[in-house]
């Protein structure tokens, strides 16, 4: 009998956790508003961002061709620091960009 309350209540409350805190107080009448940039730090990110894409394929390239997997590891610990770097880069150019 306490399961079949328990596990509801269990499986309500682990859905609200993963809900952002942004989705309770959306307004589709309001919409967020556009970022925007100087032109400037938008060609700037472009450059880095273009960078990190470079690093990323040679980082690829490298692993492609290792043998030994203690090395691909310590690629592939590159790779992970890379695209962390690379990712909200292009979350935040992607935003730009359709703002335009």
């Amino acid at each position: 009998m306490r399961t079949a309350i328990f596990l509801p209540v269990l499986v309500l409350c682990s859905a609200c956790s993963v809900v952002p805190p942004q989705a309770w107080t959306f307004d589709p009448r309001e919409p967020f508003p556009k970022t925007t940039l100087p032109v400037a730090e938008v060609a700037a990110m472009t450059d880095r961002l273009t960078e990190l894409q470079l690093e990323r394929n040679q980082i690829r390239a490298r692993i492609a061709a290792e043998r030994d997997v203690w090395q691909r590891q310590e690629a592939y610990r590159q790779l992970h620091r890379v695209g962390s770097e690379l990712s909200p880069l292009e979350r935040q150019l992607s935003g730009i960009a359709s703002a335009r």
